[in-house]
């Protein structure tokens, strides 16, 4: 009896300890734990946080002091989202072929930043379809970007990444030298089309002997970065007026608009005014102004452009424009961010990636690094800020880009730059016109050898008849004819019966 009594006991004891274990895993449950969804596990503890990988392209070494601000952002996320990041950055130059390479291995990725690649990388399956998950995982996201532009990225009806908030549209111009401007007293207010520039680069060549009116876009043409029509992701069959009129697809190269504006190209290189040997010419822009070879270049602009492009040439550069702001699917989605269809809990990857865009001290971990060490905030200004005394550029522990990470609107900005560059920024995309074939995006999966062939044929006459080097009366129809041979028209076709599709579904555009 005693024996029994005492069985009796030791179970009783242990189911009070049971219960008492429940009562505390309960009470803390609804207490002031994370309440994030996820955070939890159904018996109340705390689940270990998940690790998103972030890879995106970097354009200089590694940061010094990268695990530094990557503990201090993970115990902001940890906090809210049960999410600790680890930033991998990968040199531009390997970055695309290193992703397939982790995307094909199953090594550990969830998130990943692309420039001018989403079409491709949706096409080859490397993103999960974040739109089905977006409003339960990252509506401030949405929220930030806005409905256009947000829409802008889908495919197929869903979202597969999301642009960096940045410029999502561009205007179009000149940005000269601002010391030929004064000492040459050009008056930029009369450059109004693509004709005046031929005021800039007579009185250069008039005045400034040895140096040329307008340089080359490295690799490319005058033509590369001053455009006329939207693109629809690959310039074989286009919108001309930048898709503001119609969506009529149309061979750009064939049409009267762009006979006209390489006429013009050729008749400046005759005058003297461009760089001589403009088609093959491997100098930089920055580099061939600063030393005096040309005065300017034709470029896409946006708020704040000059001040960037004085930093980039070391000289001081003004612009003027000759094109409003347009916004296009290319303006928006070439740079842009996704996540990664082998992620084990894309959920939790674009919780993280929704603090890119409504955390501000996340924002500047990621684009300033910490506040002290890396930069100190200007007196007088809560948003501008410089870097402490004995730091620089060439010394400071931490580097980023931060026009590829999130919401810039939320950054910091610089000393030196306009305090107000982004209020501006947001005020052009919301001003911008914008394409009525934006959010459309072209899968030439069915034309992939027309499109091989016609970007030979692009790499052969393109540049040098967009620099004025080759005579038009024999070098265009040439051209024409082998865009035609390659199967410029089938492209064409698809492309626009394609668009048809989209436009049927999307009206109001």
């Amino acid at each position: 009896m005693k024996k029994k009594l005492g069985w009796l006991s030791l179970i009783l004891v242990f189911m009070l300890a049971v219960t008492a274990c429940s009562g505390n895993s309960g009470g803390n449950n609804t207490g002031g734990g994370n309440k994030e969804a996820g955070s939890a596990d159904p018996s109340g503890s705390k689940e270990e946080p998940y690790e998103v990988v972030y890879a995106y392209p970097a354009f200089s070494n590694v940061p010094a002091d990268i695990q530094e601000v990557q503990e201090a952002i993970n115990k902001i996320s940890v906090d809210k989202i049960n999410v600790k990041v680890k930033l991998l950055p990968i040199s531009n130059s390997a970055f695309t072929n290193q992703i397939n390479l982790m995307l094909s291995s199953g090594e550990k990725l969830d998130m990943f930043a692309m420039l001018s690649t989403y079409s491709n990388q949706v096409a080859k399956g490397a993103l999960y379809p974040i739109g089905n998950i977006m409003e339960a995982n990252a509506q401030g996201t949405i929220d930030a970007l806005g409905v256009d532009y947000y829409n802008a990225t889908k495919v197929g009806g869903v979202s597969y990444g999301v642009p960096s908030l940045r410029d999502l549209a561009q205007d179009f111009g000149i940005v000269v030298r601002k010391d030929i401007v004064d000492k040459n007293n050009i008056n930029l207010d009369d450059v109004k089309t693509f004709d005046d520039f031929e005021l800039v680069f007579k009185a250069v060549k008039e005045n400034e002997p040895g140096m040329a009116g307008a340089t080359n876009l490295t690799n490319g043409s005058i033509l590369s970065t001053y455009g006329i029509q939207d693109p629809l992701g690959n310039n074989l069959g286009v919108l001309l007026n930048h898709g503001l009129d119609d969506v009529k697809v149309v061979n750009l190269f064939a049409s009267e608009e762009y006979k006209q504006i390489v006429t013009k190209i050729r008749e400046w290189y005759l005058a003297g005014y461009l760089v001589k040997d403009a088609a093959t010419s491997p100098e930089l822009n920055n580099v061939m102004v600063k030393s005096g070879k040309a005065a300017s270049w034709l470029s896409a602009m946006k708020p704040g452009f000059e001040t960037q492009e004085s930093r980039n040439v070391g000289v001081e550069m003004t612009a003027a424009r000759t094109q409003k702001p347009v916004a296009m699917t290319d303006t928006v989605t070439n740079v842009a961010i996704g996540v990664a269809a082998t992620s084990e809990k894309p959920e939790k990857a674009l919780q993280f990636l929704n603090l890119m865009y409504t955390d501000k001290d996340i924002v500047n971990l990621i684009d300033w690094g910490i506040e002290g060490k890396h930069y100190v905030k200007v007196q007088g200004a809560d948003n501008v800020i410089k870097y402490p005394d004995g730091v620089t550029g060439d010394n400071v522990g931490y580097k980023s880009d931060g026009w590829m990470h999130g919401n810039q609107f939320l950054s910091y900005v610089f000393e030196g730059d306009d305090p107000e560059v982004y209020v501006k920024m947001n005020e052009f995309n919301q001003s911008a016109a914008k394409s009525k074939a934006l959010g459309f995006t072209f899968n030439g999966d069915s034309v992939k050898a027309e499109i091989a062939a016609c970007n030979a044929v692009l790499d052969q006459y393109r540049r040098a008849i967009e620099s004025g080097v080759l005579e038009l009366d024999k070098a265009l129809p040439e051209f024409l004819k082998k865009l035609d041979d390659a199967g410029i028209n089938t492209i064409i076709t698809e492309k626009q019966k394609q668009l048809d599709e989209w436009a049927a579904g999307n009206a109001s555009k």
